[in-house]
């Protein structure tokens, strides 16, 4: 897949994209992630349709804003994007970050999306300042990596953080965990590095202003198109309640939902075909509409 650029008003954005259906489908991933995170996604979908993957501002290769990144701040990106590169409406497939921004997308400019996939975003400003304010410490490491070291020293700094092991009591380091030679390590290592350290900024110091835009009890009832919801499993670390479900049902009626048993907040990137196979039968239902 060749990288391309997509030129908004405001920011260059790095792209790929692949397939020639006339049906049209754009990943926004999480954040601090890039387009490749979806590699093997688009891979199977276009067989079927015409997938494009950006890299969202400040994100991967595409260009950093100075100090605009609040949520509404993506916003204009994408609708410029679908609006010109892809022109036509399409489905949104977003993973947690990508999701949020495309129920922003979907409220504000309904007519150019077909149909809309959430994977595990979180709903509730509750459980994302929680989750937030518990990985605080390890994001402002990552923001202080990012602007001081190089690849091969976040890769060595990624290998050394200590995390918990089921199995075990308290924590080991993550190259134990994983094993020396995950491709993990330099996979988020090439992540974190290509990060705007503002960004990171943006959530660790500025949450209220960065999240003020997305109020889902205002903008699912905006949302005119299906919707699908894509849950992890609540054991395994899912940044969605099953409240959380309830609640946005009663919001918007066109709203199904599915969870994906033993994998948690990264979905397919733990469990690939699960994924593929909960978000198929949505996507074929309304390709056509």
């Amino acid at each position: 897949m060749e990288e391309r650029t997509f030129n908004t008003k405001q920011v260059n954005l790095n792209y790929v994209e692949k397939g020639v259906s006339d049906i049209s489908i754009l990943l926004l991933h999480g954040g601090s992630s890039r387009w490749q995170t979806f590699r093997d996604i688009i891979d199977d979908l276009s067989v079927h349709f015409h997938v494009y993957a950006i890299d969202l501002r400040g994100h991967g290769k595409s260009g950093r804003t100075e100090n605009k990144y609040k949520m509404q701040d993506y916003v204009p990106d994408v609708r410029e994007f679908i609006e010109k590169c892809i022109k036509k409406p399409t489905i949104i497939i977003g993973h947690s970050l990508g999701g949020m921004i495309a129920i922003l997308i979907a409220a504000y400019y309904p007519s150019i999306v077909k149909a809309l996939i959430i994977g595990d975003s979180p709903v509730s400003l509750d459980v994302l300042r929680s989750h937030s304010e518990s990985q605080k410490d390890m994001t402002m490491l990552w923001r202080e990596w990012s602007k001081n070291l190089s690849l091969d020293e976040i890769v060595e700094k990624l290998k050394a953080m200590q995390v918990p092991v089921p199995e075990r009591e308290g924590t080991v380091s993550a190259a134990e965990a994983y094993g020396e030679n995950h491709p993990w390590f330099e996979f988020m290592a090439e992540n974190l590095k290509q990060n705007d350290p503002n960004m990171l900024s943006a959530i660790i110091d500025d949450f209220d202003n960065t999240y003020e835009e997305y109020d889902v009890e205002r903008l699912f009832p905006l949302i005119k198109c299906p919707i699908l919801i894509v849950k992890g499993d609540s054991g395994q670390g899912s940044l969605i309640r099953d409240t959380d479900i309830g609640f946005i049902k009663k919001l918007n009626n066109d709203v199904k939902h599915v969870e994906i048993k033993g994998v948690g907040h990264a979905l397919y990137m733990q469990d690939k075909q699960s994924f593929i196979d909960a978000i198929l039968p949505f996507i074929n239902k309304n390709a056509q509409n």
